[in-house]
């Protein structure tokens, strides 16, 4: 009978170590699929056309996104071809000064290379090349929307330009946007976004376009911060959610907030907002 092989301490240890070594590094591999399935993945869209005939105003959703890659040129076209009121997309300042189009302050789930948007210039951000989004392979080589580019394609289309106004920087340069604005004369037509009240106290010292503030939910705290912006001020809420109550809304109709509801997808959802008198309507798949 042979006899069994003694480890040392030290051989199990370093056995136990690139068995934990292989365990991490597949948990990664696991973690950065799981990540990449749901943070990049293009969620697919039932597009329907409204039967609705009161008035309500469609708002497309970083353009039409259901049909073409969020917040490009070929998603605002489509919008304005498919006859929506307006586009809304989300702007950041890049390095040197230049206003572009993208909803994530990262370039990572949109485009083949990877940067913090604020930390590179204009012309190293042409280089990078949008690689994810609806129909993808019908838009090669398609590169980053400038903030002038998409006022020009609302202006080509009648739309109002919904801009949402991203992060909490770059404040002091919010007369760049305003100069664009009035430059395309869209100044009687755009809409200012954000979930940064900070930003939309910055905007309501230049501009006297309707602003909305943002919230997931709708409290004492949204409607207190709305109603301190001044002038034509009011909520863009999510109006898939059960807490955003009819009672609540009425509440801010009362106190003279106008009223906004995003991202609406379905008829049911859309008609419910109707009936409370929420026109202003985000979506990715309802279409005039």
């Amino acid at each position: 009978m042979s006899k069994a092989k003694k480890w040392s301490k030290g051989k199990i240890a370093g056995v136990v170590c690139l068995c934990l070594a292989v365990f991490f590094v597949v948990l990664i591999a696991v973690g950065m699929a799981v990540f990449n399935k749901v943070y990049c993945e293009t969620k697919k869209y039932d597009i329907i056309s409204i039967s609705d005939s009161r008035d309500v105003t469609l708002i497309a959703h970083r353009g039409f996104s259901a049909i073409a890659p969020e917040n490009t040129a070929p998603a605002f076209v489509e919008a304005g071809l498919a006859g929506f009121n307006g586009a809304e997309c989300d702007v950041y300042r890049t390095k040197d000064g230049v206003w572009v189009i993208q909803h994530d302050m990262h370039t990572y789930r949109m485009m083949n290379k990877s940067s913090f948007i604020e930390k590179i210039t204009y012309d190293q951000l042409k280089t990078y090349v949008t690689d994810n989004g609806s129909n993808i392979a019908n838009y090669p080589d398609l590169r980053i929307c400038t903030l002038e580019e998409y006022l020009d394609i609302c202006k080509q289309y009648d739309m109002v330009p919904v801009i949402e106004l991203k992060g909490a920087n770059n404040v002091e340069h919010y007369d760049e946007i305003v100069a664009l604005v009035e430059k395309y004369d869209l100044a009687d037509k755009v809409v200012y976004i954000s979930f940064h009240i900070e930003n939309l106290y910055a905007m309501r010292q230049l501009s006297d376009a309707p602003i909305y503030y943002l919230a997931s939910v709708i409290d004492e705290d949204a409607i207190k911060d709305a109603h301190s912006i001044g002038g034509k001020c009011g909520i863009d809420f999510d109006g898939r959610k059960d807490d955003n109550t009819q009672e609540i809304i009425k509440e801010c109709q009362d106190k003279g907030l106008l009223m906004g509801a995003w991202t609406i997808d379905k008829e049911d959802d859309l008609n419910r907002l109707l009936d409370w008198g929420v026109t202003l309507i985000t979506t990715n798949a309802i279409k005039p």
